[in-house]
């Protein structure tokens, strides 16, 4: 009983044959072999077909049809890709655009990193090294009062008042 197999069932067969098959297909395959017939006699036909094409002289191309046939996909490659680039997509931009706008949006990113790296040393720097008018700034009042300080003349006449209370009671008044 002949039994029409399908296109698939005659590509696992042909897996099978090549040993391309999981261990599961392959299985499967020789449970359809011991059981079916025609699908055993399709399996010999295909072995048989395969011995005969071994037996068939191997015929090898002139090296001129190899060069004009690898020239020839060169050139359709090329105008492919000619027509690619100026086809446009997205935003009706060519591939050319495309490229021009990235290397733009690089620099920028890069011009970006730049001045984010300078203002952060800029932060650090300010932060860490000491600014010659810090002291002074610091000083202010005592500057300020530079003159009334000046007329005291001694340390030893402060200390003398401060024993003497001077100062509390006019802090408490």
């Amino acid at each position: 009983m002949s039994k029409d197999i399908t296109e698939q069932e005659l590509e696992k067969l042909v897996a099978y044959l090549d040993g391309e098959v999981s261990e599961q297909e392959a299985i499967e395959v020789e449970q359809a072999l011991s059981n079916d017939e025609s699908t055993r006699a399709r399996v010999d036909g295909l072995e048989r077909a395969w011995e005969m094409l071994d037996r068939l002289p191997i015929s090898r191309a002139s090296e001129e049809f190899t060069d004009k046939t690898l020239s020839s996909i060169r050139t359709v490659q090329l105008e492919a890709q000619a027509a690619q680039d100026q086809q446009p997509s997205g935003f009706g931009m060519t591939k050319k655009t495309r490229a021009q706008l990235r290397k733009a949006a690089i620099s920028a990113g890069w011009i970006v990193g730049l001045a984010c790296s300078i203002f952060v040393g800029y932060l650090i720097t300010n932060q860490w090294v000491p600014d010659e008018s810090d002291p002074l700034i610091r000083e202010l009042s005592f500057i300020e009062n530079l003159d009334t300080y000046s007329e005291v003349q001694s340390l030893e006449f402060l200390e003398e008042l401060t024993k003497s209370g001077t100062f509390d009671e006019t802090a408490q008044q």
